[in-house]
């Protein structure tokens, strides 16, 4: 098979010099051989000068080239920034969005004041429970399944304002 494929790499690469005589004989396994240099019992091949290969559009080929990276973008959209929420308990709802959707693999993490509220999630709702009261940070963040970042929301900054255990 390999002296096969390459007699037609001989046979088409010496299409192009138009000196090159080819030739062909049967090997001992009964394959057809390919060569410009004879061989006793070998016979001379015509070839025909004028032949052309046409182009072949081989970019469907680069598999790299066709998969673009896909730009995500993440936001906040609960609470607002700047918002005051009034909540005895400190128990916190956080929704944030993710554009476009997820896909598979991919997953968030929620950072309030610097610090993870929990493990990485596919999900972009988060209850954080006894926050404490006073200025907060939120930080919603997506990783792909290797764990590196591909977007991160604005910082949302929100006042949490609880009744005093005095």
């Amino acid at each position: 098979m390999r002296l096969l494929f390459l007699g037609c790499f001989v046979l088409f690469s010496s299409s192009v010099l138009a000196d090159s005589k080819v030739y062909r004989w049967k090997d001992e396994q009964g394959n057809w051989v390919f060569s410009d240099v004879p061989r006793q019992g070998a016979q001379e091949i015509q070839l025909n000068k004028s032949m052309t290969m046409p182009a072949v559009d081989t970019s469907i080929l680069n598999t790299q080239a066709s998969q673009k990276a896909i730009e995500y973008t993440a936001s906040i959209t609960s609470p607002n920034h700047e918002q005051t929420l009034r909540e005895n308990t400190g128990t916190i709802y956080v929704t944030g969005q993710i554009q476009p959707s997820f896909s598979n693999g991919l997953k968030v993490q929620l950072t309030l004041d610097g610090k993870a509220t929990g493990p990485m999630q596919t999900s972009t709702t988060f209850v954080l429970h006894n926050v404490p009261r006073g200025e907060h940070s939120l930080l919603l963040r997506l990783y792909n399944e290797q764990g590196k970042a591909l977007a991160q929301s604005d910082p949302t900054t929100f006042y949490l304002h609880r009744k005093s255990i005095k």
